[in-house]
């Protein structure tokens, strides 16, 4: 059966339908996107599916650029995991099939069809950088079919396009950065799967994991949890590129985040603890131990419900209403309205439970539109943020870019009401 493309001329020869579905194939998939190259593209316009052969010991190499031109001509390209296609691929006609897949069943499985002799080369060739230019490309086609058949039934059922692009757009934009080490310090602390996994001269890539219910990204990769770095000597792994990190820390985000949601007024030049610490011990000048216990207090309110000791506080009264129209409103619907549009379901379902939910993708959205304003902000400059970890966002800062741009990156995250501190330093201890 002819199916493998491996010249202009064939590739030339194909119809140009209004949609397809690709699946690029990596070098290897154990290594970060920013490490590999492209293999074989698995193309299907829905009558028929072909391999495109870019890199492969079995075929002659199509000219990468015309690929992509390709595709482009498209309406709509249909794939699995919009981030790692776009380290290859510059399209803005791509659909991904895994944030349908989220928002029909609530989670993002795996839709990987991997053959035996897949499996079979995995396990003994797992540290070779290009395993699957050695698998058989009829294999790689059989995978890729099997792929299809199963994620078929999910085409034309996107949604929320526009935001999930920019969502997987800027934290592409923030992955891609990587971050410098110092790899003796870092031998000393962490032991990752396979260091060349994702560190190449001197720099360390993360991986935002963007399939989650909540929109929430968690950022786990190689054996390392980049959201969970302990906060000790081992963060003097982490170097600047540049001159030095400053990481900007959003003061009492969740609590922000909600009070811009109801339109409540709360003091933009203090910290909300300091100024809920009032509430709670009747005064203005807190000790070091009652403004840590203010924060205890505060964050039991928001995730453990609202206490009746605190319910006359104007802040938490609202909050409190504010979880009680959403619980009606799920009983009455069954789902609740995420911000970001995506219908949550859940199981077991309570009042506090889809609070903290909410208030995740909160977070999440807010952070795409900084992130967003950032990327356009940062395109001609040095600087660049390289990792988000939920109310902080750490960039990396050149001086050459001049003091103006710091400012002007802390004006752009303290928009609409928010107060962040700032920490800098050499390296990421910044304690």
């Amino acid at each position: 059966m002819y199916y493998i493309i491996e010249t202009v001329e064939q590739l030339n020869k194909l119809q140009i339908p209004d949609r397809c579905f690709i699946d690029l194939v990596p070098k290897s998939e154990e290594l970060h996107p920013a490490l590999t190259s492209p293999s074989v593209i698995y193309y299907n316009n829905f009558e028929k599916g072909y391999i495109l052969v870019v890199d492969h010991s079995e075929g002659f190499s199509l000219p990468f650029e015309e690929v992509e031109k390709f595709l482009a001509k498209h309406n709509k390209v249909y794939l699995l995991n919009q981030k790692k296609h776009s380290y290859y691929l510059n399209l803005t006609n791509t659909v991904d099939l895994l944030f349908t897949a989220l928002e029909r069943t609530g989670s993002a499985r795996s839709f990987a069809c991997d053959t035996n002799v897949h499996r079979d080369f995995s396990h003994k060739h797992k540290f070779k950088t290009d395993v699957n230019r050695i698998i058989p490309i009829c294999k790689h086609y059989e995978r890729c079919e099997c792929m299809f058949e199963d994620v078929r039934q999910l085409i034309g059922g996107e949604q929320n396009a526009e935001w999930l692009n920019t969502y997987v757009d800027v934290y592409k934009w923030v992955e891609e950065q990587g971050i410098c080490i110092n790899e003796k310090v870092f031998d000393k602390y962490y032991e990752p799967t396979w260091k060349s996994n994702s560190i190449r001269n001197g720099k360390i890539y993360t991986q935002y994991n963007l399939y989650n219910i909540t929109a929430r990204p968690t950022n786990a990769f190689n054996s390392i949890n980049f959201l969970a770095l302990p906060k000790d000597k081992s963060r003097a792994s982490f170097l600047p590129a540049n001159d030095f990190f400053a990481d900007f820390d959003f003061d009492g985000y969740h609590l922000r985040l909600i009070a811009n949601l109801l339109n409540i007024e709360i003091p933009v030049d203090k910290s909300i603890h300091l100024f809920l610490g009032e509430y709670y011990f009747g005064k203005e000048e807190l000790t070091e131990e009652e403004y840590q216990e203010s924060k205890k207090i505060t964050f039991r309110q928001l995730y453990n419900g609202v206490e009746d000791e605190v319910a006359n506080i104007p802040l938490f009264k609202q909050v409190d209403e504010f979880i009680q129209r959403m619980w009606a409103d799920y009983n009455k619907d069954g789902y609740v309205v995420l911000p970001n549009g995506r219908k949550l379901v859940q199981e077991n379902a309570n009042p506090q439970k889809l609070f903290n939910y909410y208030i995740q993708c909160l977070e999440t959205v807010n952070n795409v539109k900084k992130l967003k304003k950032l990327k356009e902000y940062l395109k001609d400059k040095q600087s660049r943020v390289v990792l988000v970890v939920y109310d902080s966002i750490l960039v990396d800062f050149s001086k050459q870019d001049g003091m103006a741009t710091y400012y002007d990156i802390k004006s752009i995250l303290v928009e609409d009401n928010y107060l962040v501190k700032v920490k800098v330093g050499e390296d990421y201890d910044l304690r």
